[in-house]
């Protein structure tokens, strides 16, 4: 990936991101870079509202950081990896409600941007109905907007170690291009899955 610079009016953001983005999974900080990228380079016909899309791209995962590997005996069980994605967003959305706060970010955009990051990975969890945890415009799109960023070998590479091999992440990877909201970003998808 080539040098990532961000948006210099986002650049305190990603200040205070960092180095969450660093403390948490390996893999967070290019994620972050990269859907930063996707909605920065975005040219299509979608209604795109950089002033949350961007700050929910940077901050999204945060949460990662503030589960530690002793976290996992309370979020174990056969539900680990879910569980632990409710709590990444759940504690990402706190910090990022911390950071917008004290960079007196606008209130109804904090909300907002809060808002999604508390449930933009919901389609791990069960029991959820996805056009009701999805219920607006942006929630959507950055749905998809994240969920494009894995079909890609170097994100492949970076989170095979999660998974048993290589096909488990193809089997999840093909299973996710019917979840895309966006018929867009089902058919990029697509046609990066073909790549793989």
């Amino acid at each position: 990936m080539k040098k990532f610079i961000a948006p210099a009016k986002y650049r305190k953001i990603w200040k205070k991101s960092l180095p969450l983005l660093r403390a948490g999974r390996p893999d967070d900080l290019g994620h972050a870079q990269e859907t930063v990228n996707i909605i920065t380079n975005y040219r299509g016909k979608l209604k795109m509202d950089q002033d949350i899309l961007i700050p929910v791209a940077m901050m999204h995962d945060i949460g990662h950081a503030g589960l530690l590997e002793e976290h996992f005996k309370w979020v174990a069980g056969s539900e680990v990896l879910t569980n632990g994605k409710l709590v990444h967003m759940l504690v990402g959305a706190k910090i990022a409600k911390t950071i917008l706060t004290s960079l007196h970010y606008p209130k109804e955009k904090i909300k907002e941007i809060v808002d999604i990051i508390s449930l933009h990975d919901a389609d791990t969890l069960t029991g959820i109905n996805l056009n009701k945890a999805y219920n607006t415009h942006n929630k959507k799109l950055f749905h998809d907007i994240d969920h494009l960023d894995r079909f890609s070998a170097e994100r492949i590479e970076k989170v095979k170690k999660r998974f048993k091999n290589k096909t488990a992440i193809l089997k999840l990877l093909k299973k996710s291009l019917d979840s895309f909201f966006f018929n867009e970003f089902k058919k990029l998808a697509a046609e990066k899955f073909e790549q793989l």
